[in-house]
This record gives C-alpha cells, structure tokens and sequence, in this order.
C-alpha cells in the first residue's frame, strides 16, 4: 500500500534539498571528494523516489520535481561536460520546443487574454467613438486625423538600424515584464497581455472607422504574428510563476517557484533570438512603403507558420532517447 504523498515528501524533503544545495556548489566547482560521494549517493536515492513517484504519484508536482531533481544530478555526475555551442544548440533545438509544448495550457490562457484585449478595445471604439480618446494614444489619434499613418516618418526620422534598435529594445522590455512580473502572483502578466491587447484592439478599430484600415495592416503584417507570439510566450512563462505562488501544490512554495522558474526562464531565453529578428523586420521593412503590402502580408504569414511548426516540431524525433538516461539510472539504483 502506497504512502499518502505528503508523508512521502515530508520524509524525504530532507535529502531532495541536500542533493540540490550539492548540485548548486558543484556548478560553482566547490565540492569535495567526500561531498562528490554524497552527491551520488542521494542522487541515487533520489533516483528510487523518482521510480515511487513514478509508481504512486504520477503527475503530481513532487514527481515532476523530482524528474527535474535527478535530470539534473545525472547529468552533474555522469555526462561530460558539454561545449557552450553544443549546450545552445540542443536547447534551441530541443529543449526550449518541448518546454513550450509541455506548458502549452499557460500558453494558451495568455493568448486567450491577449485576445480578450483585442476585442475590449475595438468594441469600445466601435461603440463608443469617444472611446479612442481613452484607449489610442494623443500621437495616434492625431495622425489618423489627418489621414495619415503615424509610421510614415519612422525612417525620416532616424535610420532603420535605430529605428530596429529602438523597436527591439520596447519589444524586450514589454517581454520580460510580461514573464517577470509573475511574481505579482500572476496579476502582473494578466495586465500586460489585456493591455496590449485592448491597445492594439482599440487602434485597429479607430483605423478601421476612418478609413485606414489598409495602412494599419500594411504595418503590422510583416512583424506581426511573430512579435504576438512571442509576447504571449512570455506572459504564459510569467503565468506559470504567478501559478507557482498560487498554488504550489505538494512542493514547499520556494522549491515550486524554482521548478516553475526554470521552465518559465527556457520560454523567455528561447524567444529572445526571435524577438531580435522580429525587431529588424519591424524596424526595416513594416514601416514605409519600401515593400508592397502583398510581400509584408506573405513574410508574416511565412514567419509565422514557420515560427510555431519549430515549436510544435522541433525535438519530437529526440523525446524517446532523451528520457532513457534517467529511467536506466533509476534501474541500477533499485538493484543496488
């Protein structure tokens, strides 16, 4: 008979926290010959509670955490150190995909916020017209009364390199907000998405209401599906902090928000490469008419779908030999 899980963690916290203060000095290269021992001793016995857990509890927060908690110490003790490149490479291709998938639920709570927000403004400004004087920004609202886009002088006004400087350094900033903000128990991120999403809502609809609606989406459809996605990512990391303080579930609150931490860091590290190439394009080809609204629709849309087959591909023909390592690690700590 199976023992309730809180006595389970209750009995065996004590050495899960030794094994990660370990793991923590032994990155820092401060072990021992006798603390590297212990260090495979508990991993070993970490080992069989994962196997317990595996058996009892699955899909409980302690078995994730110790999944987590013995990926970890394996690779401290057995796996060679690897080559910055090749740690990158493996993250971008494998790792930062299938984190995406796993979380896919608080992914799609913060697109289906950011939605939420999309049609909040246009219905305000549909409905009430007075509404954009609360929602559009002054400088918006004065260029679409004189017929034209406020774009228009992006690149009169400086050259595209710090246009897309600029543009790259707000995107990071609404992106890392968007995730660190979490920690507000998830109320930050909430804000974030409905908020962008109420302003670009409202500012589509005013376009559309007088007429220029065609240079709105000329603006927008380069960089678009690529820069949304990207802001949802991060406000689903940053969900998955708010969800930690919130409901920790069988873990201590600290030991919950370091594992969701962790998850929610590769979401945001893994987007910042994009967030930079979305920058450029933001920066040298939506504004202007350099390129016909044709070409910046089919970039967007290319973008896009390319973005998300990566994230719901990438990795998946990796899955099975990545998660041998430590089931076989578990096998020999039962015989032992």
């Amino acid at each position: 008979m199976a023992t309730p899980l809180p006595t389970f963690v209750t009995r065996r916290r004590p050495d899960w926290d030794a094994l990660q203060s370990l793991l923590t000095r032994q990155r820092a290269g401060r072990l021992s010959l006798a603390e590297l021992r212990t260090l495979d001793t508990l991993y070993r016995r970490a080992a069989a509670d994962l196997a317990q857990a595996q058996t009892f509890y699955p899909g409980t927060d302690a078995h994730r955490f110790l999944n987590q908690l013995c990926a970890q110490a394996y690779g401290a003790i057995y796996q060679p150190p690897r080559e910055r490149w090749a740690s990158t490479r493996d993250f971008f291709r494998r790792d930062f995909p299938a984190t995406l998938r796993r979380e896919a639920r608080f992914v799609g709570v913060s697109a289906g916020l950011l939605v939420l927000g999309l049609l909040l403004g246009a219905l305000v400004v549909t409905l009430e017209p007075r509404g954009a004087e609360l929602l559009v920004p002054e400088g918006v609202r004065r260029y679409v009364a004189q017929g034209r886009m406020w774009t228009d002088d992006l690149l009169s006004v400086a050259p595209p390199n710090a246009v897309a400087s600029g543009i790259a350094t707000n995107n990071l900033t609404v992106t890392l907000f968007a995730f660190a903000s979490g920690i507000l128990l998830g109320v930050g991120p909430i804000f974030t998405l409905v908020n962008n999403g109420v302003l670009i809502g409202a500012v589509g609809a005013l376009c559309f209401r007088e007429g220029m609606m065609t240079g709105f989406l000329d603006f927008i459809a380069a960089h678009g599906p690529v820069e949304l996605s990207i802001i949802v990512i991060a406000g689903g990391a940053g969900l998955m902090v708010g969800q930690a303080l919130i409901d920790p579930g069988e873990l201590p609150r600290a030991q919950a928000l370091q594992a969701r931490g962790r998850e929610a860091v590769k979401l945001v590290v893994g987007c910042a490469p994009f967030l930079a190439g979305i920058g450029f394009v933001e920066g040298f080809i939506s504004p202007g008419h350099l390129f016909p609204t044709w070409a910046k629709v089919g970039l967007g849309l290319s973008l896009g779908v390319l973005f998300w087959f990566y994230l719901l591909r990438a990795g998946r023909t990796d899955a099975g030999v990545a998660r041998v390592d430590v089931p076989d690690a578990m096998a020999s700590s039962r015989l032992r």
